[in-house]
């Protein structure tokens, strides 16, 4: 049985640094090849200290391990959505996420990665997260209120046995940056609406006091009955002059990411959009493949 990264699941750290990079246009695949070997070393090296998640994009990894490809793999795309809403698309190769309790060892994490990627890629995203109070969003709204947990959050982000990639997860990264002055200027009952939650308990908001439009409503999906669960690990992001979301989730399926932001900008079919999108704007967004252990050592 293939074994996903461990450090996917573990969910008690409090700062978290991401960093995304696109392969050099001149660079060959065997320097690349012998880059990842030095980024191995450098994973064993760091993980008794911080969490670490690799994942790749789909040009690289069908390069690297054509027989791991999972099925349905595909770039992110833009989504062009009603009411001139739009989804940017900045797919980058290799994508990085440390975690820990530890600025400090998460920065030393960081260095030594850029260390051994410099050579053949260049840091496009170079972002830190944090967890902001118990949890919330800098809209002030508990952030993945209803995320799944324990096997239920491993059956929604992995790729199960007897598919190609069984043990990898897919992923998306998306940079949303945050019009606070805004969105915070509503009333209280206002914001709630907008989310479909109450601001200080998180209740799900029910019957006719839930909006068609509110967050919730346009990503608590499903398809022929099954409930399209995913994984969310976001996190804050910013100072005071630039501040958002690092939207990160894991799935099963890249389809489940894929009909849950279609839903979001209005590209579903049914002429809505997430209200939520007319205070946020996703400045970049990639899918990733989150590979197993194993398949890791073999490149490692």
């Amino acid at each position: 049985m293939a074994t996903p990264q461990n450090a996917i699941f573990n969910e008690d750290s409090a700062h978290h640094y991401y960093m995304e990079y696109r392969i050099n246009r001149e660079a060959e695949l065997q320097a690349v090849r012998d880059a990842l070997v030095g980024f191995g070393n450098v994973h064993r090296t760091v993980e008794p200290r911080v969490n670490l998640v690799v994942g790749f994009g789909p040009e690289l990894w069908a390069q690297l391990a054509p027989q791991g490809m999972p099925e349905n793999f595909q770039k992110f795309e833009v989504i062009n959505g009603v009411d001139g809403y739009h989804n940017p698309a900045t797919q980058r190769d290799i994508w990085c996420w440390i975690h820990s309790h530890s600025l400090d060892d998460n920065f030393d994490a960081a260095l030594e990665i850029e260390r051994v990627f410099s050579g053949v890629a260049s840091l496009e995203l170079d972002e830190r997260g944090f967890t902001y109070h118990d949890s919330r969003d800098l809209t002030g709204f508990i952030d993945g209120s209803a995320n799944p947990k324990d096997e239920k959050a491993r059956q929604a982000a992995l790729i199960p046995e007897g598919n190609a990639g069984a043990g990898g997860a897919f992923v998306v990264t998306q940079k949303w940056v945050h019009d606070l002055d805004r969105f915070l200027a509503l009333p209280v009952s206002e914001q709630e609406a907008i989310i479909g939650r109450t601001k200080a308990e998180s209740i799900e908001l029910e019957g006719e006091a839930m909006p068609a439009t509110s967050h919730v409503s346009r990503t608590d999906l499903s398809e022929n009955g099954e409930a399209m669960k995913i994984y969310r690990r976001s996190a804050p992001f910013g100072n005071v002059s630039d501040k958002g979301l690092y939207f990160l989730a894991f799935s099963c399926a890249q389809r489940r990411i894929d009909i849950q932001l279609k839903s979001m900008f209005g590209a579903s079919g049914d002429g809505l959009h997430d209200r939520l999108v007319e205070f946020s704007r996703p400045v970049s967004s990639s899918y990733w493949f989150a590979p197993s252990i194993e398949a890791l050592e073999e490149l490692y």
